[in-house]
Order: C-alpha cells, then sequence, then structure tokens
C-alpha cells in the first residue's frame, strides 16, 4: 500500500490527507522521526510547565509521548476531523489533559500569546509546496497566526527537510520580524531512513522577540556536540551549511548504491568549530575485483601536491597499488590543526564510513605513509592584485628534509615555487645560532634539471653567457644560475611586483649587476627585446598557466604563438638556445 503522493502538490490537499488517514486507521505516522529520536532537541526548549500547541498533528504519538514525560498541557489540532476523532478516542481516557480539537492552522481561535511552545513536525513541509506567490501568502497567513498565539519568549520548533524554498521562506519571515533563529541538525531521526535517501532532518528553534531599535540578527547554528552554537553574520551561511548537509547525504546515498569509475568524486568536511573545511575527500572506485573493498588514505600535509594525490590519474593508480575497490583519498588542508594521526582517524571514522558501499561489511582499515600527519607551517599569508591569494608553507616530507613552498590559493594543488631548507649557522652576539637557509643546489623539478644539462654544454662554448629567465616566480631557478654558472649574467622578468618581494624575503632572492629582474609582461618585455635587437645565449620560459581548461600548468598559451616563437628566433644568439618548460 503506497502512503506518500505521487505529487508533492496533494501534500496541501485536503482529500488527500482524509484518504491518508482513512488508510492509516489506527497507526500512527510519524514524520521525520519519532520522539525518542528528537528528544535530545526538543528537550532543550520544552518545559513540564508550558503550554504546548502541535499544529497539524495528523496522528502523530508525539503529544502523547510529551505527556508521558510531564508535558501535560498539549493542544494538538489539524484540519482532519476524522484523525482527531480517532486521537480523541485512543487517548482520551487514559491522558485526560491533552486535547485534540479540528482546527486550520490559517485560522485558529486561540488568544494573543496562549502558547510557549508550537511545534510543527512537518507542517510546513506539506504546506509549502512550491515558491508560487500563491503559496507564499498562505505560509504568510500560517506563520501570522502562529506569531500571535504564541506569547513573547516562546519558541516556534519546525521540523523539516529544509527543502530550498522552505528554507528561504523560514529565512526571510523570521528574520525580518527579528526572531532569533537556531539550527539544529537531528542525526538520530536520520538514522530511521536505513533504505531510503536520508535527507538531513533539522529542528529550526524560532524565538519570538520584542523589535528593539539597533537590534542585530541573530543566527545560529547547532553543531552535533558542540556546547556553543555557532553565530552566522549572513542568510548564505544557513544556506551553505543546509545545501552541503543535504548534498552529501544524497550522495552518500547513491555511492551506496553504485560505482563512480569514470571520475573521482570531492567531498568536504567542515569544522564544526571553526566552520572552515577540515577534509577534502576524494572518492575513487575501479571496476576491477579487488581483496579490499573499501579503505581510507590520509595523505600527509604538504604532500597533497605530488601527482599521485593530486590528480584523478595519480588517485587511481594509488587504488590499484593499495588493491582497493573503493578508495577515499584524504586531504589534510591549511589553516587546520592535526594533532596526530589518531585524532585524524577519531575525526574520519563516521563520517567517511558512510562513503562505503553496502556490500562492506568488514573492518575498514585507514591508511597513510606512516604514522604521523605531516608538517606543514605557513610563514606568510598574502594576496597581490595580479596573482591572488597566496602562502608561503614550509613542509616536511617523508625522509626528513624541510621543504619552502610558494602556492597560488587559486590552484592550491600546484606548487609555483619550491626550494630545499637546510641547516645553516649564523653568529648571533657572540654565539653560533642554527638557522633553516635555502639550498641553492636543489632543483625541484626534472625540467629544472634538463634545462641546466642544456645550459652546462652553452656554458662550456662561450664565455660570460648571457641568460632570460621569464618567470622569476620564487627565484629558486634564477639563484641556482646565479650560484652555478659565476660567469654568466641573468636578467629575469617577473609580471608580478609583490612577488619579487615574496622572492627575496622568503626566498633569499639575491639582486646586483649580476641577476637582475625587470618588472614587465613577459609577452611585451621579449617584443621590445626584439625591437632592439637584444641578444641573450639562453631563454627560459618558465611561466604558470593561470587557465586550467588549457591542461597545463605553464606556459599560458600566448606564448606558444607563432608571432611571440618568431620573436625569441630573433634575441637568441647563433650559438644560444630556447627552453620552454611545458608541464602538462
Amino acid at each position: 500500500m503506497n502512503l506518500l503522493p505521487k505529487d508533492h502538490k496533494e501534500f496541501s490537499s485536503k482529500e488527500y490527507w482524509n484518504e491518508f488517514f482513512s488508510k492509516q486507521k489506527f497507526q500512527h505516522f510519524e514524520w521525520y522521526g519519532e520522539y525518542d529520536s528528537l528528544n535530545e532537541i526538543l528537550d532543550k526548549y520544552i518545559y513540564t510547565k508550558d503550554k504546548v500547541l502541535i499544529t497539524g498533528c495528523g496522528n502523530s504519538k508525539l503529544s502523547a509521548d510529551l505527556y508521558d514525560v510531564g508535558i501535560c498541557k498539549s493542544v494538538s489540532i489539524d484540519i482532519n476531523a476524522p484523525v482527531i476523532n480517532q486521537m480523541k478516542e485512543k487517548y482520551g481516557k487514559d491522558r485526560p489533559k491533552m486535547v485534540f480539537e479540528q482546527m486550520d492552522v490559517f485560522k485558529m481561535t486561540y488568544d494573543p500569546e496562549t502558547f510557549a511552545v508550537v511545534i510543527d513536525k512537518g507542517t510546513l513541509d506539506a504546506l509549502l509546496v512550491d515558491d508560487s506567490k500563491e503559496t507564499s501568502d498562505k505560509i504568510d497567513k500560517m506563520f501570522s497566526e502562529i506569531e500571535r498565539v504564541l506569547r513573547y519568549g516562546g519558541r516556534y520548533l519546525c521540523v523539516s527537510l529544509l527543502q530550498q524554498h522552505v528554507l528561504n521562506k523560514l529565512l526571510d519571515w523570521f528574520l525580518e520580524r527579528e526572531w532569533l533563529l537556531r539550527f539544529h541538525r537531528c542525526i538520530k531521526a536520520e538514522a530511521k531512513h536505513e533504505n531510503s535517501v536520508a535527507f538531513p532532518v533539522f529542528i529550526v528553534v524560532a524565538t519570538k522577540m520584542k523589535k528593539m531599535l539597533g537590534s542585530s540578527m541573530v543566527l545560529e547554528i547547532v553543531h552535533d556536540g558542540v556546547p556553543t552554537p555557532k553565530r552566522c553574520l549572513a542568510k548564505t551561511d544557513i544556506v551553505e551549511y543546509v545545501n552541503s548537509l543535504q548534498q552529501y547525504a544524497f550522495l552518500k546515498h547513491y555511492l551506496g548504491k553504485k560505482k563512480v569509475t569514470e571520475d573521482d568524486i570531492c567531498l568536504e568536511l567542515c569544522s564544526p568549530d571553526t566552520g572552515m573545511v577540515k577534509y577534502k575527500m576524494f572518492v575513487v572506485d575501479r571496476e576491477e575485483t579487488a581483496s579490499l573493498k573499501f579503505a581510507i588514505f590520509v595523505v600527509p600535509q604538504g604532500r597533497e601536491t605530488e601527482w599521485l594525490f593530486s590528480s584523478p590519474q595519480g588517485r587511481r593508480e594509488l587504488a590499484a597499488s593499495a588493491n582497493c575497490e573503493r578508495l577515499v583519498v584524504v586531504h589534510l588542508l591549511r589553516n587546520n590543526v592535526y594533532t596526530d594521526l589518531d585524532e585524524v582517524k577519531k575525526d574520519l571514522s563516521e563520517s567517511v564510513l558512510e562513503l562505503a558501499p553496502t556490500s562492506c561489511k568488514a573492518q575498514v582499515p585507514i591508511l597513510s605513509l606512516g604514522n604521523d600527519v605531516g608538517k606543514r607551517d605557513i610563514k606568510c599569508c598574502g594576496k597581490s592584485d595580479i596573482s591572488g591569494e597566496y602562502i608561503i608553507e614550509d613542509v616536511g616530507s617523508g625522509n626528513g628534509d624541510m621543504y619552502r613552498r610558494l602556492i597560488f590559493l587559486c590552484n592550491p594543488y600546484s606548487v609555483q615555487s619550491e626550494a630545499k631548507l637546510i641547516l645553516g649557522q649564523k653568529k648571533k652576539k657572540k654565539k653560533t645560532v642554527s638557522k633553516l637557509e635555502i639550498d641553492f643546489d636543489y632543483l625541484a623539478h626534472d625540467y629544472n634539471v634538463a634545462i641546466i644539462s642544456g645550459l652546462a654544454l652553452i656554458e662550456s662554448e662561450m664565455l660570460n653567457p648571457k641568460i632570460l629567465d621569464i618567470g622569476l616566480g620564487g627565484g629558486t631557478l634564477a639563484m641556482y644560475l646565479y650560484k652555478h654558472f659565476p660567469d654568466a649574467t641573468i636578467e629575469a622578468v617577473e609580471l608580478d611586483p609583490a612577488i619579487l618581494e615574496v622572492s627575496k624575503k622568503w626566498f633569499s632572492l639575491t639582486t646586483d649587476m649580476r641577476l637582475r629582474v625587470h618588472i614587465a609582461d613577459g609577452l611585451t618585455f621579449i617584443q621590445e627585446a626584439a625591437k632592439k635587437g637584444s641578444q641573450y645565449d639562453a631563454i627560459i620560459l618558465d611561466v604558470d598557466n593561470k587557465d586550467p581548461t588549457l591542461g597545463i600548468s605553464g606556459p599560458p598559451i600566448e606564448f606558444l604563438e607563432l608571432s611571440l616563437l618568431n620573436n625569441l628566433k630573433k634575441i637568441v644568439s647563433d650559438k644560444g638556445d630556447f627552453y620552454v618548460a611545458v608541464i602538462i
């Protein structure tokens, strides 16, 4: 027997509810969970002395459950006469103080400020079937009636799935009237939906307040297990919070039924304390049958930029090497504190295990590269008008080495510049102090090694070679040239003056007669050099690409056009060479 309507608009139909309750007879029907799955939240806002109104009660046993815990002064209303008669017959003798009345929630007959609490368990969702003006006007009447019968300081407790139009209506109506709004997620209620799409269940607590001149909006989220509510600064904070939980719930249900083998899926988990994203997770599915059905792999801090962890192809290779059918690859994000691997496992154990296939019954292993979470020390956060936000961070490797990186946050999985750190000695007030310094013997990338190999051949054939480096970045390649080619003069071109300052302060770039930096557009510099007839023995294009749709990290497509290549040809000396760092 199908007890749910085919068209959601039937929820607001009086005829539908008459048929529904005649089919149900004396079997109670609970929208969004019974009292024992909601009581941890409801009990915080309802007291034994309170007079409670339950709107659209149907044949729910909520009023009886409240009665049994001492909340006896309740009035339950519903527009449906048969169900009210059923409830009177069922509970009238054993719970004499409970009142059931047939009444339209749009036209209640109670005196103003009669009730301390109004409970709405699914009624708003049933009536607010769309965002049309006609429906919205009806809900305005319902809310106005609730406001009228609720005393000041009283609470409207709305249990809802918070579809987008429902959420928007709640926020707009109650915040305009300066009610205090608080959002709870009912995890216990969601656990009842074992074989359906378990959309999150929420309880919205709207507290009726008197309007005060100059008062500010009070909008809060209560996270499970966190005693202090999180204050929100804007309605968009609530919308993003609710939407993210709904998307996660749907995806969790989807992944329980199917494999996603074409591309991995990205999810984010936020810290309830800070509201910031703490973990980024990639779900990787393989078609091949493997000995391990499901596992979690935690990437140590600072290692997430490596190809094996940052690219879909790399993560699939990781899943294959782990001999796993579904692998969740977890990245530990910047601006968070991770004490140890045990803490990370504890954080992930509940949420990530929900992503396991329904066929997976065994204990799920949590893998990593070692027994710690790695080390990341953010030295500087900045913002450039040209490059956007960037960070300088020191990260540890698996073998104990330390590296300093410049990363543009518009592309956080691409390291713009990397330098190795070594322990140096410095005298300070007659004492020798150990200090981390830049290692100018280190080359971060294989293409750097190839460039240097070619330059070594040029230097052996000519005196005082002249080198042009388009794209300074952190200056690590320029400083390697400066140290290892002592007879060469180097001109570097950098578009962003802020990045030049970064290279000097954090990567120990030295400028003098042998190493000069031009703040200019590389394209324009090459064109002007061709016009002037400038000559260089080696030209290096090491420019990052800001457009991710091209499929390469560098250079930008403009540097590969024929006109630019012809200008480069003009400024390369007869015995010189030209190097392009094309990074796929």
